[in-house]
């Protein structure tokens, strides 16, 4: 057997023609067979992928294992810009339709902002003891629109995108009783 001999770091080392690397241990007095995880002294430079035996072959750039990290953040991106681009629609017309659906409906108090009673955006039965008012005329906030009746107060549900929400006429549901 031939082995080609070195000495790297205090430690000696024999690789023979086949590639195999052995150490030797002072401690145990003996020559001790290199593999990849064993606890053993650093190798010599040069001598662990001189003969590709001590590293694992890596997969090509095109296999699936490459691939799929890259086409996830692919679909990820397009999902993205799909929905960044994509309108989410007419945020008056929406606000329209949603204010009209409430008159002759009663809303729940939730509390106040400023003094003032806040309102749900949310119909309840005008029968249920938390309807607070009922909502007896629709209005646009337009220059020149009509007023709320008498007898009523006039209420503005925030909506988000909408700079002039419909005015809500609300009345006391005690009062109409």
């Amino acid at each position: 057997m031939s082995a080609e001999e070195t000495t790297h770091r205090g430690v000696r080392w024999q690789r023979d023609e086949a590639g195999r690397l052995r150490f030797y241990d002072s401690e145990g007095q003996r020559w001790v067979t290199w593999a990849p995880g064993v606890d053993a002294p650093p190798l010599p430079p040069g001598w662990g992928r001189r003969r590709g035996f001590t590293s694992m072959p890596r997969p090509g750039w095109r296999s699936g294992w490459r691939l799929v990290p890259l086409a996830f953040i692919v679909i990820v991106l397009i999902i993205a810009v799909i929905q960044a681009t994509r309108s989410s629609g007419n945020p008056v017309k929406k606000e329209s339709a949603a204010t009209a659906a409430l008159l002759n409906k009663c809303l729940a108090q939730h509390g106040t902002a400023d003094g003032h009673p806040k309102y749900s955006s949310k119909p309840v039965a005008c029968t249920s003891p938390e309807a607070a008012v009922e909502v007896v005329r629709v209005i646009p906030t337009t220059p020149g629109s009509p007023l709320c009746p008498a007898g009523t107060t006039g209420v503005i549900l925030p909506y988000a995108g909408v700079q002039y929400p419909h005015v809500l006429c609300v009345r006391d549901v005690h009062a109409s009783g």
